[in-house]
């Protein structure tokens, strides 16, 4: 029963996933547009290597060839083409980007085209660990003129398949200057259990564009995902499965950037998979300080910016203090099989005793992840436990709660933490720590 009731509902979130597909066209097929046959007789690899963060003006008859990896169709690469070259052997592409003012769909720019690019005239400088190439504005690389385009920019009737373009990466060797602007897969990704139920662009995140994190299954190895607000995507739902997610790199400053062309580039079709334990003994010895994504538990936030987290001395911790001044409300959740399970207990510690403590704790059978949380049925369990209402000093056991013969399957055991902005009526701010969860 229960199997088909989940069955169920990840058919129906496939289902929205691909109905949001449908007004996305990938690539506009360009018919009649003026193609050329130029030779190219410097490499992208020397212009790159002469690259330096000062723009610079070429001045010699130089052409150059690459391959369209991304263009601006969707509105998530804004004025912005980014290519590469061709892998040899032994070689790997070099990726670049060029800034235009026009729509680059619309004049034959489309992902595995070849094109020329005639440099005397354009700026060339390394911004942010790649090169990239266009006018000049404020004294940094900026778009080539909406009139000017055509005088540096030739598309060749060469169209090769993506998969001639494409190099795969996983999560933990994706954020490199060496991937920048180069089509890449990642496999076996989903995206971080904070970034369900939201969509690509949120607009809690604030700003012109969200980034979502997507980590590898399995590990704690994460990048970010980025979508802009203009994107026609944006308000499709974050794909709930795990999968491959095929895109380009892009970075700025310090930060890379992972960006998708088109919904199409979501491949995750397969259900996400957690280990549903019957016994587990978790001191969190295995984890980094700070580490807030886990390959096995659920970490997310509904309210505010601050979810669990791992210190120094390895127990799992949640306040609303510091940070953003703002209202939380942060899930922790324990997949646990409930049939081969018969008790649940873990040791907890406050600091900073505020009001009161902000932690409840819950068993549910019916939640599935990506849905929201307020929507599954929680069975409040607060009340087995012992839990402080004022400051202690060391770890103590919350004592035990025994898992009634009636409860089978496959569920979670919850942490709740909601506390309040420190300029709430009624502050909340306390520190919950939880160390040695045992399910027996």
């Amino acid at each position: 029963m229960k199997y088909n009731f989940l069955k169920a509902v990840f058919a129906s979130l496939i289902l929205g996933m691909l109905c949001a597909c449908v007004n996305e066209k990938p690539y506009e097929n360009v018919a009649n547009i003026k193609t050329y046959d130029l030779v190219a007789n410097k490499t992208v690899a020397a212009i790159a290597a002469s690259a330096t963060s000062t723009p610079t003006i070429y001045t010699a008859d130089d052409i150059i060839e690459g391959y369209v990896t991304s263009n601006d169709e969707t509105g998530n690469f804004f004025t912005t083409i980014c290519m590469q070259t061709l892998a040899t052997a032994g070689v790997n592409p070099v990726g670049f980007s060029i800034s235009a003012d026009f729509k680059s769909f619309g004049h034959g720019f489309t992902p595995g085209r070849k094109v020329y690019i005639k440099l005397k005239g354009l700026y060339i400088a390394r911004v942010d660990g790649s090169t990239k190439i266009g006018g000049l504005f404020n004294s940094q690389i900026g778009r080539i003129p909406t009139a000017d385009w055509d005088k540096f920019l030739f598309p060749s009737s060469t169209v090769i398949p993506e998969t001639s373009l494409l190099t795969v990466q996983t999560v933990a060797t994706l954020n490199n200057d060496n991937n920048l602007n180069v089509l890449t897969e990642i496999d076996n990704v989903q995206f971080a259990d904070g970034a369900l139920g939201r969509t690509l662009y949120d607009v809690d995140s604030g700003g012109g564009a969200t980034n979502h994190t997507i980590v590898g299954v399995g590990t704690a190895s994460n990048s970010v995902l980025r979508t802009s607000s203009f994107a026609t995507l944006a308000r499709a739902a974050v794909p709930v499965g795990r999968g491959k997610i095929r895109g380009v790199l892009t970075k700025f400053g310090s930060t890379y950037q992972f960006y998708i062309r088109n919904l199409e580039d979501l491949k995750l079709s397969n259900p996400r998979t957690y280990n549903f334990a019957g016994t587990l003994n978790e001191g969190f010895q295995s984890f980094a300080t700070n580490q807030r994504i886990f390959p096995n538990y659920l970490n997310f936030t509904t309210q505010g910016t601050k979810d669990w987290l791992v210190r120094s001395g390895n127990f799992l911790e949640m306040s609303a203090f510091g940070g953003n001044v703002e209202s939380n409300k942060s899930y922790f959740l324990v997949p646990i099989d409930m049939t081969a399970a018969n008790s649940f207990t873990f040791q907890i510690r406050i600091n900073f005793f505020s009001n009161r403590t902000g932690l409840k704790v819950y068993r549910t059978m019916d939640y599935v992840p990506g849905m929201k949380i307020s929507d599954a049925t929680l069975f409040d369990i607060s009340g087995s436990f012992s839990i402080p209402s004022a400051s202690t000093t060391a770890f103590a056991s919350a004592g035990t709660y025994t898992i009634p013969t009636s409860v089978t399957g496959n569920g979670y055991f919850v942490f709740e933490y909601i506390g309040t902005s420190v300029t709430a009526q009624q502050i909340v701010t306390t520190t919950v720590a939880i160390d040695n969860i045992v399910v027996n």
